[in-house]
């Protein structure tokens, strides 16, 4: 008794100090505004367990591994709050107040962290967490959320007013809560429930996967790996596919088609972003002080990737590469997506697949997958669909590498298109799915998206295609890339092709366990680091680079309107403004400077030769630099002196292209 009155005294005393006693005086007092009285009176309090721990380990062990128990505990201290304190109707009796005690953290420990399936078996009723990506849920159905049953005995007692009001119970079924066996308390007659009472609300079945699964880049090998969750009431509306959370809940076993599955009843949903603590590693800060600010990005594509292809080679290709993984841990920084075209599609392929690895997530699409997603029966049978989630929606926050998109068909590239231009992925739901009309549910495409594009050999080209250096990919695809990179010349100089030979040497000493004596003063590790120094970055625009990148943006756009219809895309601001925050980023910059606005400016131009021919700036397309070239290349004080004189073509330009300043 003692150990009773001692917890429910805690309960008043943390519900005071936390502010839930007066969110819940607020809450009566909507209820007591509303003209008709309720059948059900929700509140919702929130617990910090740390700082419940902290005021009692007695409560605290209670909501911990008890935690039906400890709701009921604060829902006992709710009505008496609200009778003590006159909240309420006096009428209005203990069971009609519906508490729910939500979790905003978890103590990870091996009791309460679950990473794999097969761990959910051995778990106790208490709460558990579970950090996983979405990736894949069901339709929104409806659950029964409260409901007033009946005496049928009209002489009865139980017959009038509210005796007998079923709510749902986390971890309870649907016929735990609504039944025919329920008796009377006062004659023992069989209840009825009275169907127009009933409460529904929204209920949700969701898979998800750890995300270090999503590091091996093919879906097929992480399936059944998955956790199925049931989520409820506001959460359904919340959670996207490819979305990122730290699920808190308790185990519950149900049986779907004949077969038992152990879920986890979602108590709350935290979006996991934790950002890693990274000093600069030493090899990439002796240049960095070295004040290499003109050159400094230059220097990292020069070491990048530098196991797979020789120094020096694909440097544009690389450039952007790393200017796009920079943008990928800042959520208001748009996604760059890159497009490299080129005859070695193989040399192309394990430079993606290098740099992947520097992203926490990353998801290889092939044909026997699917782009955005796929609808098909829920396998639960708790709704009329399931949305299987694909490569597109999956690597959010992360890269989804298209590979070869040359030998795609064409109705995989639209989808691509179409994602790309609008920046968002469309579900299509069948009409045989929603027993009515078909209908499409869109979500934001928060994925960074790589491809390359081989080099065919065509003579008679079609007008819906773009063909420089023989290579065919529709112009509408082309445009939706945020950059192009070309990585053949137009003819081989005698110097590219030693590079050539040295790349594929490189390659192949990658390959070649013999080779890993192979030594880049940048190594893998330290690039690694690097990136999770930059996460921390946050980015800020100058008015002198965001006047430098409109000015462009309007005269080219004026420069390159075609008789054919094809202009600059109207979102080509938004891409250059994206590309220069991530390239001062890499460069450790919290504010984008001329010197980024200039930098992909240069870049932007270079992959617009591919649509419009050579540039209108005089850029040359230069994709690997020649070994004569590289002192100059990454000479800090040539580069500052190559910015300065394409700022004054940059104001010629302006002069021959006027336009209105938005």
């Amino acid at each position: 008794m003692e150990d009773s009155l001692s917890l429910f005294e805690d309960a008043v005393h943390y519900l005071d100090i936390s502010g839930n006693l007066k969110i819940i005086k607020e809450t009566a007092w909507k209820f007591k505004k509303l003209a008709m009285e309720l059948l059900v009176y929700r509140f919702d309090i929130t617990v910090n367990v740390i700082d419940l721990m902290e005021l009692s380990v007695s409560l605290g062990h209670l909501l911990l591994y008890h935690p039906i128990k400890a709701n009921a505990l604060f829902q006992q201290v709710i009505c008496t709050a609200v009778s003590e304190l006159n909240l309420l109707s006096p009428h209005i009796s203990e069971n009609q107040i519906s508490v729910r005690t939500k979790l905003t953290s978890l103590p990870r420990s091996r009791a309460t962290e679950v990473k794999t399936y097969s761990q959910l078996s051995s778990m106790g009723p208490g709460y558990i967490c579970c950090t996983g990506v979405i990736i894949g849920k069901s339709e929104t159905s409806k659950y029964t959320q409260s409901t007033r049953y009946i005496c049928p005995n009209q002489s009865c007692e139980g017959n009038a007013g509210n005796h007998f009001i079923r709510i749902h119970v986390p971890g309870a079924r649907e016929f735990e809560t609504i039944r025919k066996d329920f008796k009377c308390k006062f004659c023992g007659q069989i209840l009825e429930e009275v169907v127009s009472c009933r409460h529904l609300s929204d209920k949700m079945i969701a898979d998800i996967i750890p995300e270090y699964y999503l590091k091996s880049h093919h879906q097929s090998r992480f399936k059944q790996q998955t956790i199925t969750l049931v989520v409820r009431d506001e959460l359904t509306v919340t959670l996207r596919i490819g979305q990122k959370y730290t699920f808190i809940g308790i185990v519950r076993r149900d049986s779907y088609s004949d077969k038992m599955i152990t879920a986890i009843e979602v108590n709350s949903a935290l979006e996991d972003f934790i950002l890693e603590n990274a000093s600069i590693p030493r090899s990439i800060d002796n240049y960095f002080k070295y004040k290499r600010e003109y050159s400094f990005s230059k220097v990292l594509a020069y070491f990048f990737g530098g196991q797979i292809s020789a120094p020096g080679t694909f440097m544009k290709l690389k450039l952007s590469c790393l200017i796009s993984l920079a943008a990928i841990s800042n959520k208001q920084i748009q996604p760059i997506h890159i497009l490299a075209v080129g005859r070695d599609t193989e040399i192309l392929h394990r430079l993606f697949q290098y740099a992947m690895q520097f992203t926490q997530r990353s998801v290889g699409y092939s044909s026997g997958n699917h782009l955005a997603s796929k609808v098909v029966p829920d396998r639960y049978s708790s709704s009329n669909y399931f949305i299987e989630g694909g490569s597109l929606l999956i690597a959010s926050e992360g890269v989804c590498y298209m590979g070869n998109i040359t030998k795609f068909k064409k109705q995989t590239l639209e989808r691509l298109q179409s994602a790309l231009s609008s920046g968002k992925v469309l579900i299509d739901v069948d009409s045989k799915f929603t027993k009515g009309q078909a209908v499409s549910i869109e979500q934001t495409l928060s994925t960074t998206v790589w491809a390359n594009a081989e080099k065919l050999y065509t003579k008679k080209p079609k007008e819906d295609l773009l063909f420089t250096g023989d290579c065919s990919v529709p112009r509408n695809l082309f445009e939706s890339f945020s950059i192009v990179q070309i990585t053949d010349g137009e003819e081989f100089s005698h110097n590219e092709e030693v590079d050539f030979h040295v790349s594929y040497q490189s390659l192949k000493m990658s390959m070649d366990d013999e080779g890993s004596s192979f030594n880049i003063p940048v190594s893998f590790d330290d690039f690694e680091q690097y990136f999770k120094h930059i996460q921390r970055i946050d980015v800020r625009i100058s008015p002198e680079a965001e006047k430098l990148l409109n000015r462009y943006y309007l005269a080219t756009r004026k420069a390159r309107n075609l008789s054919d219809g094809s202009v600059i895309s109207s979102s080509t601001l938004s891409t250059l403004i994206a590309l220069a925050q991530s390239h001062a980023r890499l460069c450790l910059r919290n504010v984008v400077e001329e010197e980024d606005a200039l930098e992909v400016i240069q870049l932007y131009e270079e992959s617009l030769t591919i649509m419009f021919g050579p540039s209108i700036l005089s850029v040359p397309s230069m994709p690997h630099i020649p070994g004569n070239l590289l002192e100059q290349y990454l000479d800090n004080q040539k580069n500052k002196s190559a910015l300065q004189r394409f700022k004054a073509r940059l104001q010629q330009f302006y002069g021959l292209h006027p336009g209105h300043e938005e």
